[in-house]
């Protein structure tokens, strides 16, 4: 890694990073805070559009959202190749605003946002999560006028409308990571008079370097089967009843990897194991109840069970999961 990429990415702060992560996977991403969604969903627009340069819709969802207003929110025009950081800074806010004309007659050449921002898409309809589900699927929408595709690097950012909602179930494993900003860390950058040259700046060839760094990275055998261990002793915790899916598997494997470079590491340590767990795990697994306790068919005294599973939360699980499994030397 050159030093001018190492500078830069020292600069980013959690939310910029959660979302280098996701550019570089090629992956989703839920957001949730304790403080203001839309202060939180403004902070991301001015990192998605001034610090890695890309366009992006800004989209509302409410229980009254329909399928065509979701499909017509998540669609912009093409960029122009000149468009400057700043001009998209000014721009962002019009993103989600734009709307098909359909009794025109000119050819609809809009396309998918580079990056969308869904605020409160947890409480949209189950019509809605299911489009957003195919949406990421397929990286293509249906409107009344054409279709239109999306780019190869095409993101999701959800803001939840409170921390520990979730989405729909299928729709909820496509999104690869989970991270929640306390409101007492501050924004960045929306409160501030920070210009663009005051940002970090992430480029296209920047991504594809670490994308490059990430497939030469080292997974010794040792670590290999302590990532196996982690997803099995998730699937037989007596905290977890479920949400160890396959496809959380893959990620927690594919995102260990990929934050080695980030950490100037060329090899994967059991720490960003651990790292990775914590962003892969959280917003999947659906924790035991006294009803649902494996330990219950065998005769573990229910009353015993429902003191053991008191307070414990899905972080708790991990951790006790984590600290379970040896760690190779």
């Amino acid at each position: 890694m050159d030093n001018a990429l190492q500078a830069e990415l020292q600069r980013l702060g959690d939310l910029e990073l959660a979302v280098l992560v996701s550019l570089i996977a090629r992956e989703h991403c839920i957001f949730s805070t304790d403080g203001s969604r839309h202060d939180l969903r403004d902070e991301l627009s001015v990192i998605c559009s001034v610090v890695f340069g890309l366009q992006l819709a800004v989209i509302g969802c409410s229980p009254s959202t329909t399928v065509d207003e979701f499909s017509e929110g998540i669609l912009v025009e093409p960029s122009l190749d000149n468009e400057s950081p700043v001009e998209r800074r000014r721009s962002y806010h019009l993103s989600s605003t734009r709307t098909a004309q359909f009794g025109s007659n000119t050819l609809d050449t809009r396309r998918i946002a580079d990056v969308i921002i869904a605020v409160d898409l947890d409480t949209a309809s189950e019509n809605v999560q299911v489009q957003a589900l195919e949406l990421i699927r397929t990286k293509r929408v249906f409107t009344r006028t054409a279709m239109h595709t999306a780019s190869k690097d095409f993101m999701v950012l959800s803001i939840t409308s409170a921390p520990g909602t979730r989405l729909s179930k299928h729709l909820n494993d496509l999104f690869c990571m989970s991270h929640f900003h306390p409101s007492s860390d501050g924004l960045q950058y929306f409160n501030n008079d920070a210009t663009a040259e005051d940002m970090p700046s992430i480029t296209p060839d920047s991504i594809d370097a670490l994308r490059t760094l990430t497939s030469e990275v080292y997974l010794s055998p040792e670590l290999a089967a302590y990532l196996h261990n982690v997803v099995v002793f998730m699937r037989s915790s007596r905290y977890i009843s479920g949400g160890v899916t396959a496809t959380a598997t893959r990620q927690l494997r594919a995102i260990s990897k990929l934050l080695a470079p980030l950490h100037g590491l060329d090899y994967v340590p059991p720490s960003l194991v651990t790292l990775a767990a914590h962003k892969i795990y959280p917003h999947r697994l659906r924790l035991a109840t006294a009803q649902t306790e494996r330990s219950l068919q065998w005769g573990s005294d229910p009353e015993a069970v429902k003191r053991l599973l008191e307070g414990v939360t899905v972080e708790d699980a991990i951790e006790d999961v984590l600290a379970s499994v040896e760690t190779p030397l």
